[in-house]
């Protein structure tokens, strides 16, 4: 299916606002441009002279809904939208690694310098957002540009419509968090932080590997199958119904042995002094940590695919 600039413009005028009010006003536009383009002859040229005319799309669509951006104007939020992006694609990456190699050279063990990887990427992000954003709301409302043309808008900055599926960043996230859980599932076997005599105590139950951890393993790699599958296809019943099943799946082979009482490895229990009140406690914890985890995945699932469909 061929993309054109209008639906191209629609895309990018619509795409920030809520479902609710995100159809109405992409018909009202792609009525009013049609329309306006069959009093000028419908040319590609047209087409070109009047997005030009209508000017920014997030602007058209702050008209249309009368909401203006309430931390950072229409005049500074691509601009600002586009700067951070493109930080958040470089600078967390960037200090990640650097951890890494920090944390190599030190001789610091792999599976903690990774997963400390993650901390000081996320904390990245974080000063990143909070910074940028800080100094465009500041300039925004102190209007220390006002006047100036901060950014000329053409059709050649039009974004690509997005794919039916949800983004890469949902998708990445989804897929890293996925794998860093089964990383650590196997990771605690041998690189448990806990240790006694010089050997390392594994955290579960070593008895756990005849049956539930290679279940659960399977189980996370249908899930991260699945997240690429919905990043593909997008949300629809079906996918929040898959996602329901594959939730319920890991409940039902988790919350069992978490009952049971077999879960933690006896041997860290007694390391850590631990009374059969204090396990119990962790046990009941986690049961609900579990239940909570699950029904929020259902739930979110299937607003994930009425949003889609709306």
């Amino acid at each position: 299916m061929t993309t054109t600039l209008t639906d191209r413009y629609v895309h990018a005028a619509t795409r920030w606002l809520p479902g609710g009010s995100r159809s109405e006003v992409e018909a009202e536009l792609r009525e009013r441009i049609e329309d306006t383009l069959a009093a000028r002859g419908s040319s590609a040229d047209a087409e070109r002279q009047v997005l030009e005319e209508m000017g920014d799309p997030l602007l058209v669509a702050v008209d249309y809904t009368g909401r203006e951006p309430r931390l950072i104007g229409p005049r500074l939020f691509m601009p600002w939208l586009r700067l951070l992006v493109l930080l958040l694609a470089i600078v967390p990456p960037i200090a990640a690694a650097g951890h890494v190699i920090g944390g190599l050279t030190s001789g610091d063990a792999i599976a903690s310098t990774l997963i400390g990887s993650l901390g000081v990427a996320f904390g990245a992000a974080i000063q990143v957002a909070f910074w940028v954003t800080v100094v465009f709301a500041v300039l925004d409302w102190t209007g220390a540009l006002e006047g100036e043309d901060v950014e000329s808008w053409t059709v050649d900055k039009l974004p690509s419509p997005s794919k039916p599926g949800q983004s890469y960043a949902d998708t990445i996230a989804s897929v890293v968090f996925l794998a860093v859980t089964a990383g650590l599932l196997i990771w605690q076997q041998t690189g448990s932080p806990f240790h006694a005599d010089g050997d390392s105590i594994p955290v579960l139950d070593p008895a756990l590997w005849s049956w539930w951890i290679p279940v659960v393993l399977v189980l996370l790699a249908l899930e991260i199958g699945f997240t690429v599958w919905v990043h593909l296809k997008g949300w629809t019943w079906a996918a929040a119904a898959i996602n329901a099943v594959i939730a319920l799946a890991f409940a039902a082979v988790t919350l069992p042995a978490l009952s049971d009482g077999d879960f933690l490895n006896p041997a860290l229990v007694e390391h850590l002094e631990w009374n059969a009140s204090t396990v119990d406690t962790v046990l009941q914890w986690t049961i609900a940590g579990v239940v909570l985890v699950t029904v929020w995945e259902i739930v979110d699932g299937f607003l994930k695919a009425r949003r889609a469909l709306a």
